[in-house]
């Protein structure tokens, strides 16, 4: 009977520990990051010979991410301070034609705004106002440890805030990618008045889900009983729960239209989930899946269509709106 008492203990010891390593190994933020934002951001994939659709896809990443390189000179930075005491840093540009129309662009897991720009740039380009920002623990901003979108939520709506006091008559469209992408749905549930529309980008219907996905995908361990545990450590050390940090339960609060994009080939966050998110949306919807590509990708391998089908939706809503 102590032999068993002594084997329980060790493996909740054990159990206890990887729930630590993976927490730091997920969600604590990269020591660089300061120093990397400072840096343009390249594209590092590597050519596959014989695969056209890939070096195209690489040719394309590769030109507007120099020219997004170049647009960040043209931003003018903006910071402050969240409710939970955090300098947050952003950066947006009024267009050269007055406009009350704005895009905010979300960033995802361990990037930065610089994977923004290319998008931004565009929007510029199509007449309006843009903003993007570092999200907390990425960048510039502060913060230890990344939230996987359920404080961004909340971050995002106080730059929406920020935006209204540039422009009081501001009109918004909320575009995001990836993590990104889950932290505009979940924001959508806020229904924050300044907002006119969202378009998510390849999100995840939840943490849980993900780190589910993350666990079961790349490390070959069942959900149960690491992923409880956790869940539970992060409950009490970062102060959110996985299975809370949910995009699907936050849409279904949502009383704008909103855009749903996924990869085809998304081989990180599977296209089911863009289904099951787009199935649960009640309001007026589009959805867009972009052929060839893998996660956080269908700009850059047709940019041509994916913005067409964006200023699709815009259009319609502003119309609408």
């Amino acid at each position: 009977m102590g032999i068993l008492i002594i084997i329980i203990l060790i493996f909740l010891l054990l159990l206890i520990a990887a729930g630590f390593w993976f927490i730091k190994m997920s969600l604590k933020a990269t020591p660089t990051r300061k120093e990397d934002v400072l840096l343009p951001k390249t594209c590092t994939d590597e050519p596959k010979p014989g695969n056209e659709k890939q070096l195209q896809f690489i040719a394309n990443r590769t030109r507007i991410r120099a020219e997004g390189a170049e647009f960040d000179k043209t931003l003018t930075p903006v910071e402050i301070v969240n409710k939970s005491g955090l300098k947050l840093f952003g950066r947006y540009r009024f267009n050269d034609t007055a406009t009350h129309n704005w895009i905010i662009s979300v960033h995802g897991y361990r990037d930065d705004h610089r994977f923004m720009l290319p998008y931004i740039m565009r929007f510029f380009d199509a007449g309006y106002n843009v903003f993007t920002q570092d999200n907390r623990a990425h960048g510039l901003s502060d913060g230890d440890y990344i939230s996987m979108g359920w404080f961004d939520k909340d971050d995002v709506y106080e730059w929406l805030d920020c935006i209204v006091r540039m422009d009081p008559d501001a009109r918004i469209i909320v575009h995001g990618v990836s993590m990104g992408a889950a932290t505009t749905m979940m924001l959508s549930g806020l229904n924050h008045p300044a907002v006119i529309g969202y378009i998510e980008d390849c999100g995840y219907t939840s943490t849980w889900n993900m780190f589910k996905v993350c666990l079961n995908r790349d490390y070959h361990l069942p959900t149960f009983p690491l992923l409880n545990v956790c869940n539970l450590i992060n409950r009490l050390r970062l102060g959110y729960d996985y299975r809370k940090s949910s995009a699907i339960d936050q849409i279904k609060k949502c009383s704008k239209p909103m855009m749903f994009i996924h990869g085809a080939e998304d081989d990180f966050i599977p296209p089911s989930m863009c289904d099951e998110l787009y199935d649960a949306f009640e309001g007026k919807k589009e959805k867009y899946l972009a052929p060839f590509a893998g996660h956080a990708e269908s700009m850059d391998y047709d940019p041509d269509e994916y913005f067409r089908r964006i200023f699709d939706f815009i259009d319609n809503v502003i119309m609408q709106g």
